[in-house]
């Protein structure tokens, strides 16, 4: 197995950026977040908090489009169902009760 080789002054330097993920840190690196957890507990690395990015965080105008296109979704799929299908889901719906 070929070994890898990380630049230990670049790894420090990204593990202490408090607002890089290690998914980001292990991009930057060319690593996979196994390898980097491994490696940084193996070299005493502090350790990391969570990074929570507010910027990617859908507003309620997106989270409501996104529940409108899962109910009209749901709603075409039993429009759409067969008849089969139909009575199974009433079948176990039915179980589900008892």
């Amino acid at each position: 197995m070929p070994r890898i080789h990380v630049d230990m002054q670049e790894l420090w330097r990204l593990w202490h950026d408090p607002t890089l993920s290690r998914r980001e840190i292990g991009l930057a690196l060319g690593v996979s977040q196994s390898f980097l957890s491994t490696t940084a507990a193996r070299l005493g690395l502090p350790r990391r908090e969570t990074v929570h990015s507010e910027a990617n965080d859908p507003t309620p105008e997106e989270i409501a489009e996104r529940a409108r296109e899962c109910r009209e979704r749901h709603f075409r799929d039993l429009r759409d169902e067969t008849p089969r299908a139909s009575r199974a889901r009433a079948w176990r719906q039915d179980l589900t009760r008892t």
